[in-house]
């Protein structure tokens, strides 16, 4: 199949949407489809994620009207994007209402979690849908420093018990929504202890700035993954993530999570992690308890682009198949071919 897919190859760091997109796309490829981002292209079928400048309803008509099946990879927007964006009114968010507006021209939906499957729903969403959450690229973000030489990678050091514990916090985004008022509680708290060390990469907003967490810029993805392999837990205090590509980056990378009880981070984490109720030191040592078998459960977990993207093929070939079928073009054609 040729699919459409509506992602801008961003080089360098950015945010999780285009991690995972780029990643899904290139499993595509790999796998026999082609996948474009040019929409006067022709093509079989299109892949449309979330909301964004250039994706709004009139762009939708115009896909549909060419008479080409259209799955949509929904994204809440209660914590992204402008003001106008995020604001709720008559209990819908209006960034999720324009998305709502599509369903008369989707033949499919994608959810990301159930948290959003059902927030969606809440708001007035119906219509065909599957839940199938983000997968990153494990050629990139597992469990194996690099080396060079052809030389058999190493496999990570965890904590050893003994030294204190490294944990990482990272954000790609300056929004307030990404927990930078608690990472700041937490610089506070930390001053003075020798038992804990905590770093940060990525992106602060204007004026925040921490006494006790060394911070860093925001990195390519593979010295990202370095920075994951190097610490023990992940910290990542976000508010209402969709799903987010940190915490799954993170935990295929060894490390447990501290997170925001909200959102889908709960469900994603599961065991592998604990919830951050406003006592860091209580989530310390709930890990340390815990850590040895959360670290082997890690390395198990379902957050990985070969695991996700045969979910999204299923879909794509479902989908177009059923189009086909039911436009009476499917007369005398290989579909096993076709896709």
């Amino acid at each position: 199949m040729k699919i459409f897919i509506n992602r801008k190859v961003i080089r360098g760091p950015w945010g999780g949407a285009n991690s995972f997109l780029v990643a899904l796309g290139r499993w595509l490829e790999k796998h026999g489809h082609i996948v474009t981002n040019k929409i006067n292209e022709d093509f079989d079928i299109a892949l449309l994620n979330a909301l964004t400048l250039e994706l709004n309803l009139e762009t939708v008509k115009k896909i549909y009207d060419r008479g080409i099946p259209i799955i949509h990879r929904k994204t809440g927007m209660v914590v992204s994007g402008s003001p106008e964006i995020r604001a709720m009114r008559d209990g819908v968010v209006e960034g999720d209402r324009r998305q709502i507006a599509f369903s008369p021209y989707v033949k499919h939906s994608i959810f990301q979690s159930q948290y959003s499957r059902d927030f969606f729903t809440q708001e007035g969403f119906s219509g065909e849908a599957t839940v199938i959450r983000n997968g990153v690229d494990e050629n990139i973000f597992n469990l194996f420093h690099p080396r060079w030489f052809g030389l058999k990678h190493e496999k990570r050091n965890y904590w050893d018990g003994k030294n204190p514990l490294k944990v990482l916090a990272v954000s790609w985004s300056c929004d307030p929504a990404k927990g930078f008022e608690l990472y700041q509680k937490i610089d506070k708290e930390i001053a003075g202890r020798i038992d804990v060390q905590v770093t940060f990469v990525g992106r602060l907003p204007e004026g925040v700035m921490f006494e006790n967490i060394p911070t860093n810029r925001p990195l390519p993805h593979r010295k990202l993954a370095e920075f994951y392999r190097s610490n023990h837990v992940l910290l990542f205090l976000g508010r209402e993530e969709t799903c987010s590509n940190t915490i799954l980056e993170g935990m295929n990378c060894g490390l447990p999570v501290i997170f925001h009880p909200s959102g889908s981070s709960p469900e994603n984490v599961g065991e592998n992690g604990v919830a951050y109720e406003g006592n860091f030191f209580h989530c310390l040592e709930s890990i340390k308890k815990n850590y040895h078998d959360m670290v082997e459960r890690l390395e198990h977990n379902p957050y990985r682009i070969s695991l996700v993207g045969p979910q999204y093929e299923d879909v794509l070939k479902r989908v177009y198949q059923e189009h086909v079928m039911s436009s009476g073009n499917g007369q005398g054609l290989d579909l096993r071919q076709a896709i």
